[in-house]
C-alpha cells in the first residue's frame, strides 16, 4: 500500500491531505499563513502542516511515497521557478533545491488550478468524460485543461488562464494589467468594482451596505446570496454581468477545443450554483455556432475544499507521472 501527500498553498491558508492508493483520504490538517509571505518562511509551514497532516493519518513520516504541492501561480518547471503568485508577493522564486532540501522526497509543484481540475477529472465530476475544462470562480477566476487525464501546460506553462482572456475590448483594467479580461468582469473583483461605480457615480443604493459593511474591500459569497434572494438590484445586476460572462467564455472554450465537459467550482458557484448553472447553461449554448454545445456537459465540482490538495497527492501517486517528480 503507497501513501501520498497534497500540500495547497493558498495566499491566507494551507491546506493538506494524506491519501492511499485508492484516493481515500485518510489525513487532514490546515495552518493559517500569516503576513510574512517569504518563500523560506512558506515553506516552513508547508512542512509543518504535512507532518500534522501525516500524523493524523496515523501514519510515520517515511511511509508516505511522494509529496504534491499547489501554488497560486504559474510555475516553470523546466527551471524550477514560480514565475509570479501575487497572493503571495513571489516572483521568479526558485523552488527546487529547498523544497529537495525540505521533503527529501520525489515531489512535485504546479498551479493550483491544474490539479484542482486534474482531481476532478479523475474523481470528482469529470470522470466520464475524455477532456474537460475547469473554471474556479471566486476573487478571481482560474482555470484548467485535461485531456484523457493529463494537464495541458501549453509552452510557457500558462495553459488554462481563462481568467486572463479578454471578453470586452477596452474594458476594465485587470489585476493581471491587460483590460477586459474574463476575471474583471465575472470574479467577485470585478462585481465589486461594478457595484462601487453603481452607488458611488449613479447613486444607487443596495443592501450589502448592512449584510456586510466592508463589501467594497472584501465580499463573502454568502453575503452576494442572501442579496440575490432579497431581489437587490444592484447585486442582482452584478451576477447576471458575471453569469454572462462566464457563460461567454465556456462557449468560446467549446468552439476552439471541443471540450467535452466544462466543471464549475469555487466560491460564488458553491453559494449561487442555482443561479448560475441556468444562465451560464443558457449564455454558452446561445453563443456557440451549428450547436456547438449539444451534449457539452455543464457540471458543478464536487470536490470542494478537497480538490487542490486532492489533486496535488493523486497527481505523484500515478505511475506515469514519476518522470514529472523532482
Amino acid at each position: 500500500m503507497g501513501y501520498f501527500a497534497g500540500i495547497d498553498v493558498g495566499g491566507t491558508k494551507i491546506y493538506t491531505v494524506v491519501i492511499n492508493d485508492a484516493g481515500t483520504i485518510l489525513g487532514r490538517a490546515k495552518i493559517k499563513v500569516g503576513q510574512d509571505t517569504c518563500f523560506d518562511t512558506v515553506l516552513g509551514l508547508m512542512n509543518d502542516c504535512y507532518h500534522i497532516a501525516v500524523n493524523n493519518a496515523s501514519l510515520a513520516e517515511d511511509q508516505i511515497d511522494a509529496v504534491g504541492a499547489s501554488a497560486p501561480a504559474s510555475v516553470d518547471r523546466r527551471r524550477g521557478l514560480i514565475l509570479h503568485a501575487p497572493n503571495l508577493e513571489w516572483k521568479n522564486v526558485k523552488f527546487l533545491a529547498p523544497m529537495k532540501a525540505t521533503f527529501q522526497k520525489p515531489f512535485f509543484l504546479d498551479n493550483d488550478v491544474n490539479l484542482g481540475a486534474f482531481a476532478e477529472f479523475h474523481l470528482g465530476a469529470g470522470k466520464n468524460y475524455h477532456s474537460i475544462y475547469a473554471m474556479f470562480i471566486g476573487t478571481g477566476i482560474g482555470g484548467g485543461y485535461i485531456i484523457d487525464g493529463k494537464i495541458i501546460w501549453g509552452v510557457n506553462y500558462t495553459a488554462g488562464e481563462v481568467g486572463h482572456t479578454v471578453i470586452k475590448i477596452g474594458g476594465q483594467r485587470c489585476s493581471c494589467g491587460n483590460r477586459g479580461c474574463l476575471e474583471s468582469v465575472s470574479a467577485k473583483s470585478g462585481m465589486i468594482k461594478f457595484m462601487k461605480k453603481a452607488v458611488d457615480e449613479h447613486g444607487q443604493t443596495t443592501l450589502l451596505e448592512k449584510l456586510e459593511p466592508d463589501w467594497r474591500i472584501s465580499l463573502g459569497s454568502s453575503a452576494l446570496r442572501k442579496a440575490w434572494k432579497k431581489h437587490d438590484l444592484i447585486v442582482m445586476q452584478a451576477l447576471k454581468r458575471s453569469a454572462d460572462g462566464i457563460g461567454i467564455a465556456a462557449a468560446n472554450l467549446i468552439s476552439i477545443t471541443g471540450v467535452e465537459a466544462i466543471i464549475l467550482g469555487g466560491g460564488l458557484i458553491e453559494e449561487l450554483d442555482d443561479f448560475y448553472l441556468p444562465r451560464i447553461k443558457k449564455v454558452m449554448r446561445k453563443n456557440t455556432m451549428a450547436n456547438g454545445a449539444k451534449g457539452v456537459g455543464l457540471r458543478k465540482a464536487r470536490l470542494g475544499d478537497d480538490a487542490v490538495a486532492l489533486g496535488c497527492a493523486w497527481f505523484v501517486r500515478q505511475p506515469e507521472n514519476q518522470e514529472l517528480l523532482f
